[in-house]
């Protein structure tokens, strides 16, 4: 297994996420024709509880184990770093079954007392195994991360997506016949079929370089590490911010559910108006601005181990510089996405939900993607340095601000809910401002204005004058708002990728960080002279 650097690591994750995202979304339209409406509501109603659970159980502890691994393997001591894994394996496994065996006792009580819903019981119970198999699987994942191996946690994690469609959509037709609360069970069971096979795969993986990691361990060196205690406790103080950082972004969608609807009614809207556009804010635009998020979520994964194992050695010029690299990258997607998103906000919420009118909210919360994401990949630098407590910290001030613009600027007529879109972009401007400057004051890298603004910045601007043009052409050609969205998304990025190539915005290492066609479109460009080192 060969060592990736930190963006082919994230290219890599990406691509993976991508491809699961895809499949995650598809596999809905065909389950709902199975198991119908109600089907769905209670299929809805058990991962909630799941998601919870797990992250409770287990995040953060992932992101530990990368980091502790990274800085073993840079000091030198691959024995260290394997014993790191072996102790995470078993703490993460006796969580994951502690937790797997309370939500299996508790789902009825769940059902019955929380979900008001008896008949949630069978898709509830269904997924408490996955909690102790996805516990495994973040441990494993997270030993591979931390050689800065990223090809096992990307194959596993669209292995998990195949299987768990395909369980999916077969039990819930197989026990259809049973009734719609079994099928919804069936259904909900695929996550811990899913969850077997991405362990299997990391199994086998790890069982196929056994020689290497046990040549690895044995070449390292001969003096004793700190007891076992030591270690859980220093995985417990990397994970246990993190695992507090993953119940603020639900405790931020909860302000809107709280803020929004009220305050809508205040204004004069009546309930069923109020709900409408609370959908179109948390079910449409929320969607939207998330997408890109599987990118900054790679590149903070394949950031952590990388910013661990410089910071392990003490090289500070590669701190920055990893550091920087991936708010010039995050930038780079970052800008003509939010110009994107802005521009064609009405045409996209109506080629996506047939809602045009959730454009308003849409284009009021594009903004907010910039810092998001800008947020995720300052958040992989600090939690790489060990100041895990950073990004939790900010976020929560976040949050705050979140709550207060929220509460502000939805009662007031002139914004209403495109207040609460502001509020939502506000919050995570400032979470992602106070991870910047935390960034900039531990590494010294910062916001590069030339080649992270200013190119993509004009590369934007000319994208947006096409992005326009081509979808009013296209609208008069077609007469149809589909294919004019189509046209206009595909001829944006493609004058946006020209005009940063001719910009010298983008440069042969970036290109090599495409599997396959990368290193073969590089050649051909730089054949061209368009490209630059």
């Amino acid at each position: 297994m060969k060592k990736q650097s930190f963006l082919q690591g994230a290219m890599i994750l990406a691509i993976a996420g991508v491809i699961s995202r895809v499949l995650g979304a598809v596999y809905r339209i065909p389950l709902t024709r199975i198991i119908g409406d109600e089907g769905i509501g209670l299929y809805q109603i058990a991962y909630p509880v799941y998601t919870t659970v797990l992250t409770v159980s287990t995040i953060g502890i992932n992101v530990a184990i990368s980091k502790l691994v990274a800085e073993h393997l840079a000091r030198g001591r691959p024995d260290m770093a394997h014993r790191v894994f072996r102790i995470s394996l078993v703490l993460m496994g006796g969580l994951g079954l502690l937790f797997s065996v309370l939500m299996f006792l508790g789902a009825r009580g769940i059902a019955e007392g929380i979900a008001h819903n008896p008949a949630a019981y069978y898709a509830i119970v269904a997924l408490a195994p996955a909690i102790f198999v996805v516990s495994l699987v973040s441990s494993l994942r997270g030993y591979f991360q931390g050689q800065q191996i990223m090809t096992p946690t990307a194959v596993s994690q669209v292995v998990e997506q195949l299987v768990r469609v395909a369980i999916v959509l077969f039990l819930a037709y197989y026990l259809l016949p049973g009734g719609v609360a079994l099928a919804a069970g069936g259904a909900t069971f695929g996550a811990a079929v899913g969850g077997v096979a991405a362990l299997l795969v990391l199994l086998v993986i790890y069982w196929r370089h056994r020689a290497e990691t046990a040549a690895l361990v044995r070449g390292g060196k001969a003096t004793g590490g700190p007891p076992t205690t030591s270690v859980v406790a220093s995985i417990l103080r990397l994970a246990l911010p993190i695992s507090l950082g993953g119940i603020v972004v639900p405790l931020m969608n909860l302000i809107d559910l709280v803020v929004v609807p009220s305050r809508l009614i205040g204004l004069g809207y009546t309930f069923a108006e109020a709900t409408r556009l609370y959908g179109h804010l948390t079910g449409m635009a929320l969607t939207l601005v998330n997408m890109p998020t599987v990118v900054t979520y790679a590149l903070q994964a394949s950031l952590v181990p990388a910013v661990s194992e410089a910071q392990a050695v003490g090289d500070r010029v590669a701190i920055r510089s990893r550091a920087a690299a991936g708010i010039r990258i995050t930038l780079l997607m970052a800008i003509p996405a939010v110009a994107g998103l802005y521009l064609l906000a009405t045409p996209i919420a109506d080629l996506l939900f047939g809602f045009p009118e959730a454009g308003v909210p849409i284009a009021a919360m594009s903004a907010g993607l910039l810092f998001l994401t800008l947020q995720q990949a300052t958040s992989g630098v600090l939690q790489g340095l060990g100041r895990t407590d950073l990004p939790v910290r900010n976020l929560l001030v976040g949050a705050i601000v979140k709550l207060v613009t929220s509460w502000v600027l939805t009662g007031i007529p002139a914004f209403g809910i495109r207040g609460a879109a502001l509020g939502t972009a506000a919050g995570f401007m400032v979470a992602a401002s106070l991870n910047l400057a935390a960034v900039k004051n531990l590494t010294g890298a910062g916001i590069s204005i030339r080649e992270g603004v200013l190119k993509p910045v004009i590369a934007t601007a000319l994208m947006g004058l096409a992005t326009v043009a081509l979808y009013r052409q296209g609208l008069s050609l077609l007469g149809r708002n589909g294919p004019a969205t189509l046209l206009a998304i595909a001829g944006g990025i493609g004058v946006y990728g020209m005009v940063l190539l001719l910009l010298g915005g983008l440069r042969e290492r970036d290109f090599e960080l495409l599997p396959g066609v990368g290193p073969r479109l590089m050649r051909w460009l730089r054949s061209l002279g368009v490209l630059r080192r």
